[in-house]
């Protein structure tokens, strides 16, 4: 009866260990504070933000974004050494192991369009990744005040 008492109880931990080692359990890209503003009245078109940080030993490279019901593209604005700002779509970028990269105003952000008077809380997203599956997020849509 002892013997199958502790056969019992490694075949648990055993179990155990392996469930909360496996892929599944661990999200690997973090996604935190995704927000963007409605539109101004008038306007279709609004920016997002958020963090992103890789919580693990290999890169991810992002092919771009997509969002329900709405057009998504990734931005970066630039200053030029002589002071003359510019915006650029990104295409591709890498977010490198143990890396953290914010989103803000003035440097990476998201642009959308499509937004005339969103009636949701939340915009359904997912950054595109190549040879991964997507990274799933929600932005929570802020009504200006």
């Amino acid at each position: 009866m002892t013997k199958y008492f502790f056969k019992v109880i490694f075949i648990c931990f055993l179990t155990f260990i392996l469930i909360s080692c496996s892929k599944q359990n661990h999200q690997e890209v973090i996604i935190k504070d995704a927000h963007l503003y409605a539109p101004l009245k008038g306007s279709t078109m609004t920016s997002g933000y958020l963090s992103m940080e890789n919580t693990a030993n290999k890169s991810f490279e992002i092919i771009g974004i997509s969002c329900l019901s709405s057009r998504a593209e990734i931005h970066e604005t630039k200053v030029s050494a002589t002071g003359i700002m510019t915006m650029e779509k990104k295409d591709t970028f890498v977010l490198n192991p143990f890396e953290k990269i914010i989103f803000v105003p003035g440097g990476k952000h998201i642009m959308l369009w499509g937004l005339s008077n969103p009636t949701e809380n939340y915009l359904e997203c997912s950054f595109n990744v190549y040879n991964e599956d997507p990274i799933n997020f929600k932005f929570t849509v802020q009504k200006r005040g």
